[in-house]
C-alpha cells in the first residue's frame, strides 16, 4: 500500500476514534442528567406526599422511581430563539441539544453565545469542554488546545478538568508535541478518575 494511502487510512481511523470519544462523552453526560432528573422527580414526589399527608414521611420503594411520570422538557432549537432573560441552564441546554443532534456548527455558535451571556456560569466549564471537543473532531487542534487550556486555567476545580487534560494531552500528541503530551497524560494517568484509565491506555498504545 502506498505511503499516502496508509496516511489517509490512519487519518480516517483517528477521525473515527475522535468521533467515538465525543459520542461517549455525550452518552456519559446524558446518563448523569437522567439520574438527576429521576432524583428530582423523586424529591418532588416525596415533598408533595409529605404535604398531603400532614408532614408524615412516606415509605417509597426504590423501584417506584421508574414508575413516576416522565418529566417533559422542551428546548429551543437554537440559542438565538431564547430571550435575553433566559436562564443559564436553558441557554446551555439549547446548545447541548444542537451538539447531541450533531449540528456541530450550530453547537459551536450556541456554546459561544452561552459563554458570552454567562462567562463564569455554572456550565461555563462544560461549554469550554464541548467547544474543545468539536474543534478536536474538526482537526482544528490549535483551537482545541486553546479551549482545553482555558478550561483548566479558569475552572481548576471543575468536574471536566480531568477530561480536558486527557484531551489536551491527545492534542499535544497530534500536534507533534510528544514530550508535553506524555507529561500531561502521565499526570492524568496517576489520578483516580475515569480519564486516568483512558490516559493509561493512550500512553500504553503510543509511547
Amino acid at each position: 500500500m502506498p505511503a499516502s494511502a496508509e496516511t489517509d487510512v490512519y487519518s480516517q481511523i483517528r477521525a473515527l476514534q475522535d468521533e467515538v470519544t465525543l459520542l461517549r462523552g455525550l452518552l456519559e453526560e446524558q446518563t448523569y442528567e437522567l439520574k438527576q432528573l429521576k432524583q428530582l422527580q423523586l424529591d418532588n414526589y416525596m415533598d408533595l406526599d409529605r404535604r398531603l399527608s400532614g408532614g408524615v414521611r412516606p415509605v417509597i420503594d426504590d423501584a417506584s422511581v421508574d414508575d413516576l411520570p416522565p418529566v417533559v422538557t422542551t428546548a429551543a432549537s437554537s440559542v438565538s430563539n431564547l430571550p435575553d432573560s433566559a436562564s443559564e441552564s436553558d441557554v446551555y441546554k439549547a446548545a447541548y441539544d444542537l451538539l447531541n443532534q450533531k449540528d456541530f456548527d450550530g453547537a459551536v455558535a450556541a456554546f459561544n453565545e452561552h459563554l458570552n451571556r454567562f462567562p463564569r456560569g455554572d456550565f461555563a466549564s462544560n461549554s469550554h469542554y464541548w467547544l474543545g471537543k468539536v474543534a478536536m473532531l474538526k482537526k482544528d487542534y490549535p483551537q482545541a488546545k486553546s479551549w482545553f487550556t482555558e478550561l483548566i486555567a479558569n475552572f481548576p476545580s471543575a468536574a471536566k478538568v480531568p477530561d480536558a487534560q486527557l484531551d489536551l494531552g491527545k492534542v499535544y500528541f497530534l500536534m507533534g508535541e510528544k514530550a508535553k503530551a506524555k507529561s500531561l497524560l502521565s499526570e492524568v494517568a496517576a489520578g483516580s478518575t475515569d480519564a486516568a484509565r483512558l490516559a493509561q491506555k493512550f500512553l500504553s498504545d503510543n509511547f
